[in-house]
């Protein structure tokens, strides 16, 4: 699963960037949007924070997932 596909389950970007200020991470709307583009990926300090956003939403998204869809 590609980091786009993550956001997309998550609710997309808007609803994701929401979530992470919610958690008091600093992150705009485009920047996420730019996580979605091809070649690019989310960056790992964000990962806790997206597990965290996933496991509130009841989706299973683990570093290991995301290390993968990176060295893919």
């Amino acid at each position: 699963m590609e980091h786009s596909d993550t956001i997309k389950a998550l609710g997309g970007a808007k609803a994701v960037g929401d979530a992470l200020r919610s958690r008091g991470v600093v992150v705009a709307d485009v920047t996420v949007r730019s996580w979605t583009l091809a070649g690019r990926s989310i960056p790992s300090k964000y990962w806790s924070h997206i597990a965290a956003v996933a496991g509130e939403q009841g989706k299973a998204v683990s570093f290991e997932t995301l290390a993968k869809a990176v060295a893919a």
